[in-house]
């Protein structure tokens, strides 16, 4: 049941339905390197915009505010021992000359504008995110408005959606009532309906707009994503069916419009 976009026709054929894919390393992949996994942590820890959780039922909110600073102070062989996530959504922090992002638009964002505009792909917003999580942990379980590509950087993630996801999220609840699908314990499902990819360092994945998901890292390593968000897709002017409903509801909503993001 897993898609591999091979081609032109294939990212066509597959970008506006509502299964995830992968691409094939012939088709387009990033030639970037980037430090090691433990170095991108003890940059972004450090940097105030950073967003450090830890995800747990069982934790008050003041507990994780303890561990969060915790995370962000103690020696870094201490820190990556955590069970955290770590998100960044400002990379921009990172982009000037001698730090460690000075090369990222030309080596990562204009490749991939490029080949999207080759592809016939126009967008509104498109701005990347690092994503990280210590061993072993996995993220919520949600619903993104935005497509995504997560391209693998360091580590093993098992990046989990469904083969039908309006069984576990109809698209109305999704587009309407998003807070209610969101948990951070993954809900129990059935092994047979899930839509699984184990992403390795290089791997590109395109998770679609408005489908529940949950993204587990390997138990041997932390895990460093960078996940390209985009909205307002469209293919040669059409958007796809969940984009088409998310604008209907801002055609009521207009204050939820998420029309431009200067985060590139």
């Amino acid at each position: 049941m897993q898609i591999i976009v091979r081609s032109k026709d294939d990212f066509h054929r597959y970008w506006n339905g509502p299964k995830n894919f992968v691409f094939d390393p012939n088709f387009f992949q990033f030639d970037m390197d980037l430090p090691s996994a433990e170095d991108i942590v003890d940059i972004l820890r450090k940097d105030s915009d950073a967003r450090v959780q830890f995800l747990s039922d069982e934790l008050s909110e003041s507990e994780k505010d303890v561990l969060s600073e915790k995370f962000k102070t103690s020696p870094l062989e201490e820190a990556i021992e955590m069970p955290f996530s770590l998100a960044h959504f400002y990379l921009k922090n990172f982009y000037g000359p001698g730090k460690f992002l000075e090369h990222f638009q030309d080596r990562v964002m204009i490749p991939w504008r490029m080949f999207l505009s080759q592809m016939g792909f126009t967008w509104q917003r498109c701005y990347p995110i690092f994503f990280i999580s210590g061993r072993g942990c996995s993220s919520s379980f949600h619903v993104d408005v935005s497509h995504v590509l997560a391209w693998q950087v360091h580590g093993v993630k098992n990046f989990n959606g469904f083969k039908e996801p309006e069984k576990y999220a109809a698209l109305d609840t999704c587009v309407n009532d998003r807070k209610t699908i969101m948990r951070i314990t993954p809900p129990e499902v059935d092994p047979t309906d899930v839509l699984s990819y184990r992403m390795t360092p290089g791997d590109l994945l395109w998770n679609q707009l408005l489908t529940p998901h949950w993204v587990t890292a390997g138990d041997d390593e932390v895990a460093v994503s960078m996940n390209i968000s985009h909205g307002g897709v469209s293919l040669h002017g059409n958007f796809c069916p969940h984009e088409q409903a998310l604008r209907k509801r801002w055609e009521n909503h207009p204050e939820e419009a998420w029309l431009v993001d200067a985060r590139y």
